[in-house]
């Protein structure tokens, strides 16, 4: 995950950076070291896969 200004992140699939109120996490549910930021858009093409954990508030990583 890649954090950027202390309040927002990088989309890891459009490379776009967003506010973190704008972006959700994907996480595998059998490895919580596996996280992807993804934005909303983003989120809308990949989905939730199969064993895998969307979290859409992740604004509490705000430095």
């Amino acid at each position: 995950m890649k954090i950027v200004d202390g309040d927002k992140a990088e989309c890891a699939r459009c490379e776009e950076v967003y506010p973190l109120a704008d972006v959700s996490l994907l996480e595998k549910e059998t490895n919580r070291d596996y996280e992807r930021v993804l934005c909303e858009e983003c989120v809308e093409v990949v989905g939730v896969p199969q064993g895998y954990s969307l979290r859409r508030d992740i604004t509490f990583l705000a430095r």
